[in-house]
């Protein structure tokens, strides 16, 4: 692996700067990036010894079983194998790919939750709701055929999941991908309450039989092509990732973007962002979409009428 970890600082004449890192996601996930982060942070302001010690036995944590074996059905489901298919090859014949961001408002969520809970009896967490809203308005700008298979691909957490749970100051990637898999039409038609929760019902596959299955099944197939299909649209949710404790001695983080657009086998990922801003007001989120030049018009008119209140879209 060649430059796993590389950072950037630049300084600006009115005296802030940013802290650019390019960090592989084999060496760490978010959390593990923020821990390192607060660890150069204490460092810097003087501290002789950092206060979470990294433990590094990522092998013997998290290594395949011996013989490895796969016990998770559902991922034989999700999962292809095609060696001659690369998701992020094929990323580059979409053509040009836009990156904007998006304020979601703290009372349009909620409005939003309260119509899903409604409608269905069920109750349904910011990730759920919105980013079944989300996943269904990317694949409405996209114009596909309503047979082509979409899928919902998040990164989940395993940290407290796995037995035994990975102890505190693990280094290294504890995250684990989850998908929700239906065809264009049954996004299009579904009521959106199904749609959340698909997205929610998924996480009863993770399990720490689907972790190790996950990383068996990787062992097994490394090398044959392992992917997700096409039309997969990644998710990832960053604002519980502590970004903001990382002090340098200036106080945390005024705003966090990511950089990379590869992600869970999808060039088009989404983004949920921490809430930005240095005036301490707090009034939502971010979301960041990465999508076609040509989509993105259509996918900017339904997150108009996300912030209006407008869930016409959500309740056909």
């Amino acid at each position: 692996m060649v430059n796993p970890c590389v950072l950037q600082v630049t300084v600006f004449k009115c005296g802030g700067y940013t802290l650019g890192a390019a960090v592989n996601h084999s060496l760490c996930d978010g959390m593990g990036a923020t821990q390192f982060f607060n660890a150069m942070a204490e460092l810097a302001r003087g501290s002789g010894q950092i206060s979470v010690e990294p433990i590094l036995d990522r092998s013997g944590l998290l290594q395949p079983r011996d013989p490895p074996r796969v016990r998770a059905p559902v991922l034989h489901e999700f999962l292809n194998l095609d060696p001659k298919f690369s998701p992020y090859e094929h990323g580059k014949q979409l053509g040009p790919v836009l990156r904007e961001c998006f304020e979601v408002k703290d009372e349009s969520v909620e409005k939003f939750k309260t119509k899903l809970s409604k409608q269905s009896g069920l109750s349904f967490t910011t990730f759920e709701a919105l980013g079944a809203y989300i996943w269904r308005a990317k694949v409405k700008s996209l114009e596909i055929s309503m047979d082509e298979t979409v899928t919902f691909a998040y990164a989940l957490n395993v940290r407290k999941l796995v037995n035994p749970a990975l102890p505190i100051g693990y280094w290294g990637n504890g995250c684990i991908a989850m998908y929700v898999k239906l065809s264009a039409k049954e996004l299009m038609e579904k009521p959106m309450w199904e749609v959340a929760d698909r997205i929610k019902k998924s996480k009863s596959n993770a399990t720490d039989e689907y972790v190790r299955s996950f990383i068996d099944f990787q062992e097994l197939h490394y090398d044959e092509g392992i992917n997700a299909r096409k039309e997969v649209s990644g998710f990832t949710d960053w604002r519980h990732l502590r970004h903001s404790t990382v002090d340098f001695g200036w106080g945390g983080a005024v705003t966090v973007l990511p950089l990379s657009r590869n992600l869970l086998g999808s060039v088009e990922p989404c983004f949920f962002l921490p809430f930005s801003g240095s005036n301490g007001k707090k009034d939502g989120f971010k979301i960041m979409v990465n999508l076609r030049e040509s989509d993105m018009p259509g996918f900017r008119k339904e997150m108009d009428m996300f912030s209006s209140q407008e869930f016409g879209l959500s309740f056909l």
